[in-house]
């Protein structure tokens, strides 16, 4: 049992060396373990030995090993101090070499440089008003064509056959109406005439009655007469109903006679419709024909613009739009392979863009101006006077409305307002801006810098 005891001891004796060096306070756990004591303990007691032996094993078990486990900290401690220690590595603050621009303060007009799309504001489609073939184009696209100058002609042979039938048709009720005239003539006449006859049967009928009366005709003459009146009577009543009705036939005829009137004015009309030609000068923008085609009624055959109405598109930005709509005469220029042309503002859109809040603006063209529709163009606008502005480069605008001013080695922002565009003395574009906060001398950032703070540490090229 001593023996088994001795190995227990042994082995936690053996747990207790091999532990500590990885760590100290793992050690001390093993060498104050109540297991490792009571097993030491009991080995004493259960094997009697002298002074000597008691005190050779209290060093081997328990001095010794405090001593290893002293010696062990020691060192850990020791090498933990003499260490060397790092320097901390000074933090230093980067600076941003710029170019800057100086300001100076200035009363000047700004421009404010427009885009817009050159439109014609008198555009035709020509169509087809007839039925029939095409029989000659003389125009083809982009070609300048004059006032009146013959573009297409169309086969006329159709309209010839329908405009002789209309003067037939005409001649016919020309005819007609003479001969209702005629018509009335005689049976005006045939009335007094037949008006005549009944006054020799009435005379022959109060004759007759007079005759039987006295009882020296039969009655049978006298009915006889009787019904020449009543007969004759008739007669007169048709003849004067026919006279009556003459102004109605007669309107009938004239009716009928306006009516072939405007008809073969129609015909005449469609004849010469079979040539198109140009309603004003202008150039054509696109033929949509060719000879041998079937032109129907409505058929888009040709589309040209008046030179004499061109005009630019251009939209202004909201924050101008109190200059162009206070009544004072505006003005723009444009200049197109060195010639310089003035273009005065003719009207402004009813209506704002929805998508940018704009206006569109209409600026007139000159009427010889060589340019096409649909070209784009750059208008330069010229604005007031503004007092106390600034002409500073592109490169020192961040965004749309923020500088940057130098003070004390670091970036300062600023909100600017921009007023437009002004010519620099070198022949440069420089922006105009208004601020309150800048001044005469004021140091401005001309370089883009992608971090550009408030704060920023910069330097001067």
């Amino acid at each position: 049992m001593i023996n088994n005891l001795a190995l227990i001891a042994n082995k936690n004796v053996n747990l207790g060396k091999t532990s500590f060096y990885p760590d100290i306070d793992k050690g001390l756990k093993h060498l104050f373990n109540v297991e490792y004591f009571t097993i030491l303990t009991l080995a004493l007691i259960g094997n009697p030995m002298t002074a000597k032996s008691f005190f050779i094993a209290f060093l081997k078990w328990v001095i010794l090993p405090l001593i290893i486990l002293g010696a062990a900290a020691y060192v850990f401690i020791y090498i933990k101090d003499t260490k060397p220690s790092v320097p901390a590595k000074p933090i230093v603050e980067k600076s941003w070499t710029v170019a800057t621009h100086t300001v100076a303060l200035i009363n000047a007009a700004p421009e404010l440089s427009l885009y817009g799309a050159v439109e014609a504001s008198e555009t035709v489609q020509l169509s087809a008003t007839v039925n029939a073939y095409v029989k000659q184009v003389d125009a083809a696209k982009g070609e300048l064509v004059k006032k009146g100058q013959t573009l297409i002609t169309l086969d006329d042979r159709e309209l010839t056959l329908t405009l002789t039938q209309r003067q037939a048709s005409l001649l016919d009720i020309g005819a007609r109406i003479a001969s209702e005239k005629n018509n009335n003539a005689t049976n005006t006449k045939a009335l007094a005439i037949e008006q005549q006859l009944q006054e020799l049967n009435l005379k022959n009928l109060a004759r007759q009655e007079e005759l039987v009366a006295n009882n020296m005709a039969p009655s049978a003459r006298l009915e006889d007469a009787n019904k020449l009146v009543r007969q004759q009577q008739l007669s007169l009543l048709n003849r004067q109903s026919n006279l009556n009705d003459h102004p109605n036939r007669l309107a009938q005829l004239e009716a009928q006679a306006m009516q072939s009137q405007a008809q073969l004015d129609f015909a005449k009309l469609d004849l010469q419709r079979t040539q198109i030609k140009a309603p004003f000068t202008g150039r054509v923008l696109s033929v949509n024909t060719n000879p041998g085609n079937r032109a129907r009624n409505g058929d888009r055959l040709l589309s040209m613009y008046n030179t004499q109405s061109l005009e630019v598109r251009s939209q202004i930005p909201a924050r101008y739009l109190t200059y162009l709509q206070s009544g004072q005469p505006v003005q723009a220029k444009l200049l197109h392979n060195g010639r310089s042309m003035v273009l005065p503002l003719d009207r402004l859109s009813a209506e704002a863009s929805t998508s940018q809040g704009g206006v569109d603006a209409f600026f007139t063209l000159p009427g010889d101006a060589p340019l096409e529709v649909g070209r784009n163009v750059q208008l330069t606008l010229a604005l007031p006077t503004e007092q106390q502005v600034a002409a500073i480069p592109a490169l020192a605008l961040y965004g749309q409305n923020r500088v940057y001013r130098i003070v004390d080695d670091r970036l300062q922002a600023i909100v600017i307002e921009r007023l437009g565009e002004v010519g620099g003395s070198k022949g440069e574009s420089l922006t105009l801006i208004r601020a309150a906060e800048l001044q005469d001398g004021d140091l401005l950032v001309t370089t883009q810098l992608p971090n550009a703070i408030t704060g920023l540490l910069v330097e001067t090229r």
